[in-house]
């Protein structure tokens, strides 16, 4: 006798639908999923942005890898910088003297720069803003330090004091820097945009005494 034949079934559907719409209408689904998990997710600037530690002039500012506090802040048209060369600007120098202690392992902060309100950022260099930090300071140890960064007059008031460790802005994701408000007004700058006199930039130096 001949076995008999058992016709195969048709090919389930989802929900009615033929395997292509059904492929089709997952897809949709999947993608409308994505959207609002994005939507629920910080943008990559917030997530990745610095962690701002903020203070005042006199203010013991503590990060991750340091404390940084200013101590006195001046300006003028004229500096000395550390190795006894003048620089004269048609702007203004501003001079900022600070005290960095490290914390955990010696270190130094390698980005120094003002921050203006309208978020323009100015830095030290070699060439014209002298910034000498004296190498790596030991932990603990209160190193004072001082930079001249010269600005346009206008970037004076309300300017910020940034420190962090690392040089390339790109490497200040997630990591601490130290933003300093230096309480500068507007007659400051017109009063140094109108100075001759020469503010003289201090070398580092380590210790209590350095530091007080």
């Amino acid at each position: 006798m001949g076995g008999r034949r058992v016709a195969r079934p048709p090919a389930r559907r989802l929900n009615g639908l033929p395997r292509q719409a059904a492929f089709a209408v997952l897809l949709v689904a999947a993608l409308a999923t994505g959207r609002a998990v994005e939507g629920l997710m910080p943008v990559d600037d917030e997530t990745s942005a610095p962690f701002e530690r903020t203070g005042g002039v006199g203010d013991r500012v503590e990060t991750r890898w340091g404390d940084v506090e200013v101590t006195s802040v001046a300006g003028s048209t004229r500096i000395s910088d550390p190795y006894g060369t003048v620089h004269v600007t048609g702007g203004v120098y501003v001079v900022v003297d600070w005290t960095y202690t490290a914390a955990g392992e010696p270190q130094v902060p390698a980005y120094v720069a003002l921050r203006d309100t309208e978020g323009r950022v100015f830095r030290t260099s070699v060439e014209r803003n002298p910034y000498s930090s004296g190498g790596a300071a030991q932990p603990g140890i209160p190193r004072q330090v001082a930079a001249a960064i010269e600005v346009p007059a206008d970037a004076v008031a309300g300017a910020r004091l940034v420190v962090t460790l690392e040089t390339n802005p790109e490497d200040h994701r997630r990591d601490d820097i130290a933003v300093i408000d230096l309480g500068l007004t507007q007659d400051d700058a017109d009063a140094w945009a109108a100075s001759e006199e020469t503010v003289e930039v201090a070398e580092p130096a380590d210790g209590p005494e350095a530091a007080s």
